[in-house]
């Protein structure tokens, strides 16, 4: 079941009350991009304008206008039926599916929007509401010069701010969702487990886990999926999964499935042949017990900027204590990234600077890992982590992580 009505209609409700007095708020869907003569690149909407209305189709826009007495009123424009394209590409969304979906009872034609924007200045809006954070190439653009015109006398506030601070505190249907997309990254990588063979192609084991996910309903992957076999793990965003995978080596696999619009985001790293060797033993066993350690922290009032100090910390601790020494002590040649991220509608989700406090509904990434080039070693190990009130949730504790329960499985 996709998610509620309701939800939607919550989210606007939200969104129009962060507006401005006299206001005129834009939400585009996005548009679809060439990707050939005769065919388009997989479409995927904006995923704020699919948080305030559901609707997952291209060149479809919401406008909300909240008036200097802080009434808001809302439309959606979609595309006119065309019964010639529909032949090619299916039909188009009907208004009656457009309210269905979305709780908005406004629903119009595209090819009235720009007249529909020019009236507006009646109704003394003073202020133009766009998200700034869309990629110029799939943002709002009007056709019409004095549309723009209109628009150049107004002032511009960028709604992307409104969208973080909603979007970071998650709602019960969203931490469901999050939950079922989990379960199925769960599956992906426990049929990897179970066929994951030295000579196997990295293309072959990431294509063991989205057939999995695609089998079991998810929508598709949450982002590229990273098999990254021996030296190849010591790069952060390995996605060519060209490699054959060698015996006595690792793979890490860096990846999620993607369920009503939101993403799994899980990494691993596993033993090609179903046995970690010591020296592996030893990197991985220093990457699990800092993870266990830094999930504690995840907890209200924790500041992310604090669990990555303190990652280094134990990294560099750890490392020494092993005797693996990083040049001049600098722990940022083993380990440079950040411990974690937001996690929902995107992977990285919203456009957070990962500074602030964690707070009750925020779902956040542990992922720490060690990265070294001279043993040709990457492991990191990621889990996704709800904040509540009385501590860190893990959402994926079904998914093995202890050497000897992936090792009985790879074995078995």
């Amino acid at each position: 079941m996709p998610l509620s009505q309701q939800f939607h209609s919550g989210n606007r409700k939200k969104m129009g009350e962060a507006l401005p007095p006299s206001s005129l708020a834009i939400i585009y869907s996005g548009r679809e991009i060439q990707q050939s003569l005769d065919a388009n690149y997989p479409f995927y909407t904006d995923n704020n304008f699919y948080y305030l209305t559901g609707i997952e189709e291209a060149n479809v826009t919401l406008v909300m206008t909240r008036d200097q007495n802080g009434e808001v009123t809302e439309q959606l424009f979609i595309d006119e039926p065309d019964p010639l394209k529909e032949k090619w590409v299916g039909a188009k969304l009907l208004p009656d599916e457009a309210r269905a979906i979305s709780g908005v009872e406004d629903i119009r034609y595209n090819g009235e929007l720009e007249a529909f924007l020019l009236k507006v200045k009646d109704f003394g809006v003073k202020t133009l509401c766009f998200d700034f954070t869309m990629p110029k190439h799939q943002s709002f653009a009007t056709t019409d010069d004095g549309v723009k015109a209109f628009f150049g006398t107004l002032k511009i506030f960028n709604l992307q701010p409104i969208f973080t601070k909603m979007r970071l505190i998650k709602q019960d249907e969203e931490i469901a969702a999050l939950r079922e997309a989990i379960e199925l990254t769960h599956r992906g990588i426990d049929a990897i487990l179970r066929q994951l063979r030295p000579g196997m192609k990295e293309y072959q084991a990431q294509a063991i886990f989205e057939y999995t996910i695609k089998d079991l309903g998810a929508q598709g992957v949450s982002f590229q999926t990273i098999a990254a076999s021996g030296a190849s793990a010591t790069v952060l965003h390995y996605i060519k999964n060209q490699g054959v995978i060698q015996d006595n080596t690792m793979v890490l696999f860096d990846l999620g499935a993607r369920l009503k619009g939101y993403c799994g985001d899980i990494s691993r790293t596993l033993p090609a042949n179903g046995r970690y060797t010591d020296e592996q033993a030893t990197v991985y066993g220093i990457v699990l017990e800092a993870q266990k350690e830094l999930i504690t922290m995840y907890k209200p009032g924790a500041k992310m900027q604090d669990i990555q100090a303190r990652t280094r910390e134990l990294f560099l601790e750890k490392c020494l204590e092993n005797h693996i020494v990083p040049k001049n002590n600098d722990i940022s040649e083993f380990y440079y990234h950040g411990i974690g991220h937001s996690l929902g509608l995107d992977t990285h989700d919203t456009n957070d600077k990962r500074d602030y406090l964690l707070e009750p509904g925020m779902v956040i990434t542990c992922e720490p890992g060690l990265y070294i080039a001279e043993l040709g070693i990457g492991v990191r190990i990621e889990d996704d982590i709800l904040v509540t009130e009385a501590g860190p949730e893990n959402l994926s504790p079904q998914i093995p992580k202890e050497m000897a329960d992936i090792e009985k499985i790879m074995q078995g």
